[in-house]
């Protein structure tokens, strides 16, 4: 088979390998509109899950992958002058240019072409190829030219954000920073993805940024306003930008992208170009390469190129949804984040973990169960005015309002059992209500 794939990004590079180790007489060539090795994003985020997959697609790229991984297993919150520690959460980071160089250099191994410096303006190049995989990103040419095929669904998020480095360390946490300024509140998320440089995110609401007067500012008076909002967490580091081959800012507003319909005759859409997940949940490589996976193994399964997008698609697009829905809880909570900032720092933390939903309470046990038993104790002496002597479940706690003392926080429907006459309550409702009234919900 012949195939062109359009963009030379994680996902594309992996595709093209795992086509070529079911079949090395695929001739495939991969197309980049930037220079050989080079990248302009920071560090990414992969999950044991995705190396799992990726072991199991191509062993050899896979060890290179984790050996160039930085790991580590908390997460600090640093909110109105207190840091707040969790762990047993499990990451692991590798800086995008280092991903691109070890897939680089493993697609040649394998005899795939690769063209850089490359524009891809249209198709009428690759008019010969038997597939063409549109993997060229977030602003997807291929997808915008045929809009009306693929009829994508782009969600502009409200908060402001811009990717920068730093040298400052980060290696023992994924961080979260809030910090409080007169032009409102603005936050960062840091990690660290080599042994020398961490990603460090900047974010905030478009009315503080342009309270800060960001959308006046050059490149480098915005990363030296940075600097100083969050000074003393780097130590006395800079912070780095690398997209000074942008038009106009460098701050972007995230895009959600959905497509309708993923392919169309013998082209194919893959990565950010089909769907894109949210920055604060750290899977959109992730995704992609598990995208990648799927549609070789399809196309290597599937006796048509029709079938396997069909199968592609539905099978992806589930996975997508989930990730998705996840993303959005967590976009949907920086974005509404004046609802939180006058909790405590433990409450607040709490509700930052959770705000995926893909954690829940128990989930937070299993991975750190004495910050969560600390964090229900804090919740009952808060509650009650006392004390307790150990931890137990905030549904078990009491609940007082005005003169009301209920024994926990556990409401149980009576099974749609309540049945009026002609609209009008019966003494069922009335005896319930008066044994509900006398000492709690209880259990069932």
């Amino acid at each position: 088979m012949r195939i062109a794939c359009l963009g030379g990004g994680p996902a594309g590079l992996y595709f093209a390998i795992a086509m070529k180790l079911r079949d090395p007489m695929h001739d495939i060539v991969v197309v980049e509109r930037n220079r050989p090795y080079d990248t302009f994003g920071w560090g990414v985020v992969l999950s044991d899950e995705t190396l799992t997959n990726l072991a199991a697609a191509d062993p050899a790229s896979a060890a290179a992958i984790r050996q160039s991984f930085v790991y580590w297993d908390d997460i600090a919150v640093f909110y109105r002058g207190t840091l707040t520690r969790s762990s047993g959460h499990g990451f692991c980071g590798i800086g995008r240019k280092r991903l691109l160089n070890i897939l680089q250099e493993r697609a040649q191994t394998l005899d795939v072409k690769l063209v850089f410096e490359t524009e891809i303006d249209g198709l009428s190049a690759y008019h010969d190829r038997d597939l063409i995989v549109a993997a060229d990103g977030v602003n997807s040419k291929v997808r915008g030219g045929l809009a009306h095929i693929f009829k994508p669904d782009i969600d502009v998020r409200a908060c402001k954000y811009i990717w920068l480095g730093t040298r400052a360390k980060f290696d023992d946490a994924f961080t979260f920073i809030f910090e409080e300024t007169p032009q409102g509140w603005i936050w960062a998320h840091a990690y660290q993805f080599d042994a020398d440089t961490a990603t460090f995110i900047v974010e905030c609401s478009e009315t503080t940024w342009r309270r800060f007067g960001f959308d006046q500012m050059s490149a480098d008076a915005t990363v030296a306003t940075c600097e100083r909002v969050f000074a003393r967490h780097l130590g006395g580091h800079r912070l780095m930008s690398n997209t000074r081959h942008l038009r106009g800012s460098a701050w972007l507003n995230f895009n959600r992208v959905l497509c309708e319909t993923w392919s169309h005759d013998n082209i194919v859409l893959m990565g950010d170009a089909a769907a894109t997940a949210h920055f604060s949940v750290g899977s959109g490589t992730k995704l992609a390469l598990e995208s990648a996976i799927a549609l070789a193994e399809y196309l290597n399964t599937e006796p048509t190129l029709q079938s396997a997008f069909r199968r592609y698609q539905d099978e992806r697009r589930t996975e997508v949804l989930r990730l998705q829905s996840a993303a959005r809880n967590s976009t949907e909570w920086f974005e509404a984040i004046e609802r939180y900032l006058h909790l405590d720092s433990v409450q607040f933390s709490y509700s930052l973990l959770t705000r995926s939903q893909r954690i829940g309470h128990e989930n937070l046990r299993a991975r750190d169960k004495a910050w969560l038993e600390r964090a229900e104790m804090w919740f009952e002496e808060q509650a009650t005015g006392e004390k307790p002597n150990r931890s137990r479940p905030p549904m078990f706690t009491p609940f007082r309002l005005r003169d009301l003392n209920l024994k926990n926080r556990v409401v149980v429907s009576p099974m749609a059992q309540y049945r009026a006459v002609d609209g009008t309550p019966t003494d069922w409702h009335l005896v319930h209500y008066a044994e509900r009234g006398k000492g709690g919900a209880g259990l069932v």
